[in-house]
């Protein structure tokens, strides 16, 4: 099947995924302790789930939106950015002002409501009232660069020559094998997360550098779109670069190398992450796609927006109890988890579709007669689920 002739319509699995990426970020808060090395290594790690996020966000916005901003960028901005803002704001929101007033309305709220927390030097502030929310200050930037991206790429010849995009994205690639080179030998590599200069300020929750996460995505699919030519042959391998794709990553999460130096912030999981996403989508008749694609795990998928935004918040429910058995203590914190997956399929379902059924409606009557098809989705922010060529 050629580029011009195949259709592109939803990819569930990578919704599905999103799910198994909120996971690895809940239990780097909450390890399971008592396990070997190499098991609390991969828990530890799980925070790389942040990077999946952001490169999925890259990927899906522009699988959605390439034609439209390819060819009217500023018609297409203003729609862009309220479906972004109906998508991801309210409940955002939501879980801030629960947060700012549990903490007895003291903490000044407004660089979380306005989402600019993460561009702040002072880790008490990026990540504040609600840790998780600095990765929604980030996806707001993100947000406003993309109308951007896709018109220079465009003038660039990058939409059109897959030679001039693999040289993008190979230049992407070495800029953060650079940075976190640096960080790795330099005297900032034994800096904390709370010292400004630290490689966990400037890699890991900067949101110029997690653009470069955003533009691989952006690559990815426009590959994806406009130069994979599909055919049974280069199925299978995309399928079996799913399965390698995920053993890298479980490599480099497990290494104590990278764990010990700058690359685990962002550059050592970048790579793995984009060609999981791309293989996912490309091969959607593979065991992995289908078992991510099915009813319940989409749907968690859905949820795992609010998932990600409430499981630090609600902490305080499951209190470790340092002498407790290992079996007490994957119960307990099974049930604990439980609890957490049932509250954010409920504020999903309650807040999260509701709110943006809402505002997406109040622009209903002002939209053009052409046919518009709603966005649905992203980040750990959520990721919008990819519908027809022109979502």
């Amino acid at each position: 099947m050629s580029v011009t002739n195949r259709t592109f319509g939803q990819i569930p699995a990578l919704t599905g995924l999103r799910f198994f990426a909120a996971l690895m970020v809940f239990f780097s808060h909450y390890p399971i302790p008592g396990l070997n090395q190499t098991l609390m290594l991969l828990q530890n790690s799980g925070f790389s789930g942040v990077t999946f996020f952001f490169i999925l966000s890259g990927f899906i916005i522009t699988y959605n939106y390439l034609e439209r901003f390819e060819s009217s960028p500023a018609e297409s901005t203003p729609n862009y950015l309220f479906a972004r803002f109906s998508r991801i704001y309210p409940l955002y929101a939501f879980c801030i002002l629960f947060a700012w007033m549990n903490s007895g309305g003291a903490i000044a709220i407004w660089p979380y409501l306005s989402a600019t927390q993460a561009w702040d030097d002072n880790i008490g502030l990026a990540m504040g009232l609600n840790s998780p929310a600095w990765s929604i200050s980030v996806e707001a930037f993100l947000y406003i660069i993309f109308p951007f991206a896709i018109p220079i790429l465009k003038y660039t010849g990058a939409l059109s020559s897959k030679n001039k995009l693999f040289i993008f994205f190979t230049i992407v690639i070495a800029i953060q094998i650079a940075l976190a080179l640096y960080f790795s030998i330099s005297d900032k590599r034994l800096l904390g997360s709370i010292d400004p200069s630290s490689p966990h300020r400037w890699l890991y929750r900067d949101p110029l550098n997690r653009s470069l996460d955003f533009l691989l995505g952006i690559f990815a699919a426009i590959y994806y779109r406009r130069f994979f030519v599909e055919s049974l042959k280069t199925i299978k391998k995309w399928s079996c670069i799913t399965y390698i794709s995920i053993a890298l990553i479980l490599m480099v999460m497990t290494s104590t190398t990278i764990y010990s130096n700058a690359f685990k912030w962002d550059a050592a999981y970048a790579l793995p992450y984009v060609t999981l996403i791309l293989s996912i989508a490309i091969s959607k008749e593979s065991k992995i796609s289908k078992f991510l694609s099915t009813p319940k795990i989409v749907l968690l998928g859905e949820a795992s927006f609010a998932f990600y935004l409430i499981h630090v918040m609600i902490g305080g429910v499951y209190l470790k109890q340092a002498t407790s058995s290992l079996p007490f203590t994957l119960i307990h914190q099974a049930l604990f988890l439980l609890i957490i997956v049932s509250l954010s399929i409920g504020l999903h379902l309650t807040i999260e579709k509701p709110s943006q059924k809402f505002l997406r409606g109040l622009t209903k009557r002002k939209r053009s007669p052409t046919k518009y098809i709603p966005l649905n989705i992203e980040t750990p922010a959520q990721t919008e689920q990819p519908t027809q060529a022109n979502t």
